[in-house]
C-alpha cells in the first residue's frame, strides 16, 4: 500500500541504506579480490573464509540497496524490512570489528541512524488518513457545502479597493487628516 510521496525521513533512511549496501558490495569485492586486506592478527576472520565473506557481503549489499529503494515506496512492509536489515547489518559489522574497527563503528552508527529514521522520524500517515476519512464520512452535505464556500472565500483573490469620491489617494473615506 502506497501512503503518498516520500518525506525527508524516508529519503534519509533510503539513502543511508543504499550507501551501506553499496559499501557492503565493495567490501565483498575486496574480500574476493584481495583477501589480505582484511587480514587480522590471528590470520583469519571469526567464522568464514575470505571468499565466503566476499560472496556473503556482496549479496547482502544488494539486498540492502533493494531495501533502500523499497523504503521510498512508503509501505509499512518496507519500513519493517529496513529496520530488520539495518539491525542485522549492525550485528554483522561486529564480525569485522577486529579487521576494520573504525569502519565497523561508523557502519554501526549509520545503521542506528537508519533505525531512528525508520521509527521515530516517520510520520504515521496511515493513521492520519484513516482519521481524515472517518471525519469526512461524518460530514453532512450542508457541512461540506459550507466548507467549500469558506475555502473558496479564503483562497479568492482580493478585489482592489477604489478610494471614495472626495478623498485623496492613499486615504480612506472618513479619514480626517488636515493639510495645512
Amino acid at each position: 500500500m502506497r501512503t503518498g510521496s516520500p518525506n525527508g525521513w524516508q529519503f534519509f533512511a533510503a539513502t543511508l541504506m543504499m550507501m551501506i549496501g553499496a559499501v557492503n558490495i565493495i567490501q565483498g569485492l575486496v574480500a574476493l579480490m584481495t583477501p589480505g586486506f582484511y587480514t587480522v592478527a590471528s590470520g583469519e576472520l571469526l567464522v568464514l573464509e575470505y571468499g565466503a565473506w566476499g560472496l556473503l557481503l556482496g549479496g547482502w549489499g544488494v539486498v540492502l540497496v533493494v531495501a533502500g529503494a523499497a523504503i521510498l515506496s512508503g509501505s509499512m512492509w518496507a519500513r519493517v524490512f529496513g529496520i530488520v536489515l539495518a539491525a542485522v547489518n549492525a550485528l554483522a559489522q561486529l564480525a569485522f570489528l577486529v579487521a576494520l574497527p573504525v569502519w565497523s563503528v561508523v557502519a554501526i552508527a549509520i545503521e542506528l541512524l537508519v533505525i531512528y529514521a525508520l521509527t521515530a522520524g516517520w510520520p504515521d500517515r496511515e493513521m492520519a488518513a484513516a482519521r481524515d476519512e472517518a471525519a469526512a464520512d461524518r460530514m453532512t452535505d450542508d457541512q461540506r457545502a459550507a466548507y467549500r464556500s469558506g475555502r473558496r472565500a479564503a483562497h479568492a483573490k482580493p478585489e482592489p479597493t477604489v478610494p471614495a469620491e472626495g478623498t485623496e489617494p492613499g486615504t480612506q473615506a472618513g479619514d480626517r487628516r488636515h493639510t495645512v
